[in-house]
């Protein structure tokens, strides 16, 4: 797969002022908003990471920036990742991830962070299944709302990861095992259910007095065309899900893992809540 894109550190100006371009073409940002090259050879500099995805012929793809972090033990947090939309599905973004993890790795380092969008179920696939990293906090409206298309105008709550690079899930994912089966078995107990109607899914209220040591929190199954099409819904959605998110992280619960399930035809992306 990908045998022709390489993935490579940032060595020069112009590598920098390719990140800065993938910014402005995968999220839409104002230039007020963008991480400038300044910044970027700054921190890289000073021990960050900046991992470009190219082409053959050397057109950037995509990228991926992480900087040092003091917050806990020295890791790095990867701020940024961003893939060209006409590119993804090939796994490119899991190709960054696991560079930075390689670098990290390469420099001491056992610990990376980074915080994402709750809603967007190909993250969390990605984030929680296929690089075996742990939601340890909710971060309501972390931002604050953005000119970036990708948030829709809506308080952007985040979910932030700690993907800790020598846990032994990690370790069996790096080196091509498969995630463990994902319809959860036994069954857990569903914090929402969801119908669907005039052809969108709808969820219920968020049940907020459950005690089990591992729950189900179902969300759309894409968000981005959502959130286009059904507005209201999504705001409904939106809502819902920051409310089941900080009742049961105030808890002491954690997103281990995320479910993409199917039934009857459709997909059901279910994250997996245990309690610590």
């Amino acid at each position: 797969m990908g045998q022709d894109i390489r993935i490579r550190l940032a060595e020069t100006r112009a590598d920098f002022e390719a990140a800065v371009s993938l910014q402005r073409a995968v999220w839409g940002l104002l230039d007020l908003e963008i991480t400038s090259a300044i910044q970027l050879i700054a921190t890289t500099h000073a021990g960050g990471t900046l991992h470009l995805a190219e082409a053959a012929d050397g057109s950037p793809l995509g990228f991926a920036y992480a900087f040092p972090a003091l917050r806990g033990e020295p890791h790095l947090h990867s701020d940024l990742l961003a893939v060209l939309p006409e590119h993804r599905q090939r796994g490119l973004g899991g190709r960054l991830k696991w560079a930075q993890r390689e670098e990290a790795r390469r420099r001491g380092l056992n610990l990376i962070t980074w915080t994402f969008d709750p809603l967007q179920a190909r993250n969390a696939h990605l984030n929680l299944r296929r690089l075996g990293a742990v939601a340890t906090e909710f971060l309501e409206d972390f931002y604050g709302v953005t000119s970036a298309t990708l948030h829709h105008g809506l308080p952007t709550d985040r979910l932030l990861v700690s993907w800790h690079l020598d846990a032994p899930r990690v370790i069996e994912l790096a080196r091509g095992g498969e995630p463990s089966p994902t319809v959860p078995t036994p069954p857990h107990p569903r914090i929402n259910e969801v119908k669907w109607e005039a052809g969108w899914p709808v969820s219920s209220e968020p049940r907020t007095d459950l005690q089990a040591p591992a729950l189900l929190l179902e969300i759309p199954p894409d968000w981005d065309v959502l959130c286009g099409a059904g507005p209201r819904v999504a705001e409904d959605w939106h809502g819902k899900v920051r409310r089941a998110l900080r009742t049961y992280f105030d808890r002491g619960y954690r997103a281990s893992d995320f479910a993409p399930t199917e039934e009857a035809g459709r997909r059901r992306p279910l994250y997996v809540l245990t309690k610590v």
